[in-house]
């Protein structure tokens, strides 16, 4: 956990192999996911309550009307307009995507003029080039890992090696000339046992 403040800042960082929330002065509460960043106000101001995020975070929004939660990063802005929300944001891969579990939000992004989309539940929105693509969230168990949980259905071999390597913040070799074709049927490692659970 990093934390530090400057100019009413607040920055803080999950560590990795782990996800931790907090609470903002709003009583929002915010889980961020392993090596995830949430920078954000100690008081927010009377017209907008705006953070800053990299990496994944999921928001469960309390309902203020006058003052529009605002989630900025490095591509996109999502507005919320309901409560519940998953934002994964890392500009070194170019990745952004918004999934909206409960409630409504909208999305704008910073990197095409125009180029906005409001979401509804089980809907979620990735940047795709420079643009946004709306689709259906095929599995809404890729969001429990705010119950400390990796799921592995219906992800390729690639992605379940790039999540462990993010969860764990460790390098995964392959030693092999072709990743192998997998279909995981059933599939959910519980994060605090860590990486040779895994095997």
């Amino acid at each position: 956990i990093l934390e530090y403040r400057s100019r009413d800042m607040m920055a803080i960082t999950a560590p990795n192999g782990q996800s931790m929330s907090v609470t903002l002065s709003d009583g929002t509460t915010v889980w961020l996911n392993s090596g995830a960043k949430l920078e954000y106000p100690s008081i927010f101001s009377r017209k907008t309550r705006r953070v800053k995020i990299s990496g994944e975070a999921m928001f469960e929004v309390e309902h203020d009307a006058s003052r529009p939660f605002i989630v900025e990063t490095f591509a996109c802005d999502a507005e919320v307009l309901g409560t519940k929300f998953n934002v994964t944001a890392d500009e070194l891969t170019h990745d952004f995507t918004t999934a909206l579990l409960r409630g409504k939000v909208k999305v704008t992004n910073k990197l095409a003029s125009g180029d906005q989309i409001i979401l509804d539940p089980n809907e979620k929105v990735c940047l795709n080039g420079n643009r946004l693509v709306l689709t259906r969230i095929e599995n809404t168990d890729d969001y429990l890992w705010t119950e400390g949980i990796l799921n592995l259905v219906g992800h390729p071999f690639a992605d379940i090696i790039a999540k462990m390597e993010k969860t764990y913040g460790v390098k995964i070799q392959i030693q092999t000339a072709e990743l192998p074709q997998i279909d995981v049927i059933r599939g959910k490692i519980p994060v605090n046992m860590g990486l040779d659970y895994a095997d």
